[in-house]
């Protein structure tokens, strides 16, 4: 299937951030570090599966390595303890730039404003540790309200690219003839609810 890329950049961080929705729940944001394979997997796949994400349905070694290589910074928004979206950043210091790789909301937490916050969190962290240029990007599979999300938090648009994108079923079995049994809590003893 053939899909539009949109890449977008934010040279600076916004003058506000976006504060958090009015809500009955107490919301926090963690960093998950050593995150386990199979929690990373449910986090991608809860958000990403209706988007057609396929980039981490990878083997567990290379998955491993992706998500565990120390410019990748994973963290969860928690509502009551729950968690209700997570992002993903990359973040390369030498080149003074950050990307934010994966951002979403869970199923069961969407339309209730959480986006707009989980946005603005993920720009303060990657401009926090010295980005000069945060970039994202998008894709016509992705939630119709991506793009204007992140256009209404400043990112512009700086090039357009069409990708075929494979479909998820051989996506999985390719990464299955690979697949190693991986822990079931986000780090040892945490697991997502």
């Amino acid at each position: 299937m053939t899909t539009t890329v949109t890449s977008l950049e934010l040279r600076q961080p916004p003058d506000r951030v976006a504060s958090p929705p009015a809500s009955d729940a107490e919301l926090s944001f963690r960093e998950i570090r050593d995150i386990a394979l199979d929690a990373y997997r449910t986090l991608y796949r809860s958000v990403g599966d209706p988007h057609h994400w396929t980039s981490r349905i990878l083997p567990d070694d290379r998955l491993d390595r992706e998500i565990h290589d120390e410019a990748t910074r994973i963290f969860v928004l928690l509502a009551d303890d729950i968690v209700a979206g997570w992002f993903e950043l990359e973040m390369r210091r030498s080149l003074k730039s950050a990307r934010i790789v994966h951002l979403g909301i869970m199923p069961a937490f969407r339309g209730r404003g959480l986006a707009d916050h989980l946005v603005s969190k993920a720009i303060v962290t990657g401009f926090s540790e010295g980005a000069e240029r945060l970039t994202i990007e998008t894709n016509t599979l992705d939630h119709p309200a991506a793009l204007p999300l992140y256009r209404k938090h400043g990112f512009t648009p700086y090039a357009t690219r069409m990708v075929q994108t494979p479909a998820i079923e051989s996506v999985e079995a390719l990464a299955r003839e690979h697949h190693t049994p991986a822990p079931t809590s986000m780090v040892a003893g945490d697991a997502p609810r």
